[in-house]
């Protein structure tokens, strides 16, 4: 019985290794830009700030001098419960203000408090962007070429500020970089949907429409990705729009802003994994089926770290219970070089993917994210440096 259990779980995990390995390799071919639309949409820019008087203009200042007409968009910074400058700062930064000064916290919470006020109309696209990005000048252009092209949701790269801030920032970098290709492009590429990523989205009123709104979740991306997956609404990537956010410099705020995203990704699986399954068969296309499996299953990290313990425990345990040492180091292996060929297609500059093993850095924050996971009550604002 032992042995027939064992033998289940080593396949189980070297079947979830050989479908990442297999969808991953999808994401190796860059997709052409879409042709030059009419880019006369109309976007609402929505900014969602609490406590944030350190990086809000920089955002507002970055979109407001974007290569887009000023007359078809507006940016609003939604100065959610503060107790700094943040509403004198964004205004002197040029946007339109929002205060709220009650209500649950959380970014969903406020982006759904703002959208209660002030609608969005059929012609118009929301944009969402976090207080602390850079955004490049071309964003709403790009945005708009997109949607005239036929999407309805868009998500664009994310990068980091701080790389080389900290050994955190670093690994977490390194990890966005690869994920970015090896994830989000591949699945764009298999017309499956693709991870909302918080900021750096857009979204027409249409599609807000059918996903019921933002919603207020602990992980409110993920949350709306599945809803509109179910909805039939696909999210499109855009991988050569690159929207920069500050990365957690110490071990500390890492947990505590994992901790948020694991507890929330469990509710968001309870919820929809199994509707997401369902609706993959009732319309006999996989992609709905792949967003809930990425709910359920554990990083590539982790998976990378228990099958290299497989190997050492297959070499120093007298047990026939476990797969043969060779072949655990060869699974664990490819899931360490295979990202590192990502990170060079992606032209990630050399200096970074020499510290590609820091990756284990988020290996072992793991155990420590779940155990303050289980706790999680409420969002956790991550702060910004500036």
């Amino acid at each position: 019985m032992l042995r027939a259990v064992a033998f289940v779980l080593q396949s189980v995990l070297a079947a979830l290794v050989a479908y990442t390995t297999i969808t991953a390799l999808a994401g190796w071919r860059t997709p052409k830009p879409p042709p030059v639309g009419d880019r006369r949409r109309r976007f609402v820019v929505l900014i969602p700030a609490h406590d944030e008087e350190r990086v809000v203009g920089r955002a507002v200042s970055d979109v407001r001098l974007g290569e887009y007409p000023s007359n078809l968009y507006e940016v609003w910074v939604i100065a959610d419960r503060c107790s700094d400058g943040t509403a004198v700062v964004a205004r002197d930064a040029g946007a339109k203000v929002a205060e709220r000064v009650d209500g649950p916290g959380g970014k969903g919470a406020a982006l759904a408090w703002f959208l209660e006020q002030r609608p969005i109309g059929p012609d118009e696209a929301v944009v969402v962007i976090d207080a602390d990005n850079h955004v490049p000048p071309n964003i709403l252009v790009r945005l708009s070429d997109e949607l005239d092209s036929g999407a309805a949701v868009v998500q664009v790269y994310l990068d980091a500020t701080d790389p080389g801030a900290s050994w955190i920032s670093m690994a977490t970098a390194l990890s966005y970089w690869a994920s970015n290709r090896m994830v989000q492009l591949s699945r764009h590429n298999l017309a499956w949907p693709v991870d909302l990523g918080g900021t750096g989205m857009c979204l027409t009123a249409a599609a807000l429409e059918a996903a019921g709104g933002i919603g207020a979740s602990l992980v409110e991306d993920q949350d709306l990705t599945a809803r509109l997956t179910l909805e039939g609404v696909r999210v499109h990537w855009v991988h050569d729009v690159r929207v920069h956010d500050e990365k957690p410099l110490g071990a500390g705020v890492a947990v505590r802003q994992r901790a948020r995203w694991a507890a929330g990704k469990r509710a968001s699986a309870r919820r929809h994994a199994m509707r997401l399954a369902g609706a993959a068969l009732r319309r006999r296309r996989w992609g709905p089926a792949d967003l809930a499996l990425r709910l359920v299953q554990p990083s590539r990290t982790l998976v990378a770290g228990v099958s290299a313990l497989l190997a050492v425990v297959a070499v120093v345990a007298t047990t026939d219970l476990l797969w043969p040492w060779e072949v655990w180091a060869g699974i664990a292996v490819l899931q360490f070089v295979l990202p590192i060929s990502f990170l060079f297609r992606d032209g990630v500059a050399p200096r970074w993917i020499v510290r590609y093993p820091v990756l284990v850095v988020l290996a072992l924050l793991w155990l420590p994210v779940q155990l303050v996971s289980r706790w999680v009550a409420g969002w956790y604002h991550t702060p910004h440096r500036g």
